[in-house]
């Protein structure tokens, strides 16, 4: 019984870290909408682990939700300068159309 019970309590904690790395390879990939399903799953994910171990799971997951979160600042930044240099151009087009 004491087995099973830590088998349980690793493979709870080992899918939702692992669930964590597959977040964080979205994130590198941009595909932020794919990110948000998992995290609903994640959050149940969480739940499962025993209490013994949930504060070092919950503790590993906050450090790639950093990560994740650096990351979509960063993306967000690229998207916002790829939007103005989009508006730059565009005045500059109605500008020259005026001339």
């Amino acid at each position: 019984m004491v087995a099973a019970q830590a088998a349980v309590k690793k493979s709870a904690s080992t899918t939702a870290l692992e669930m964590s790395e597959h977040m964080k390879e979205l994130a590198a990939a941009g595909d932020w909408n794919r990110i948000e399903e998992i995290l609903v799953s994640l959050r149940a994910a969480v739940l499962d682990v025993p209490e013994d171990e949930r504060r070092k799971t919950i503790i590993e997951l906050q450090r790639c939700a950093s990560m994740i979160a650096d990351q979509a600042r960063h993306a967000r930044q690229d998207v916002t300068g790829k939007i103005h240099e989009l508006r730059k151009g565009q005045a500059a087009k109605k500008a020259y159309e005026l001339s």
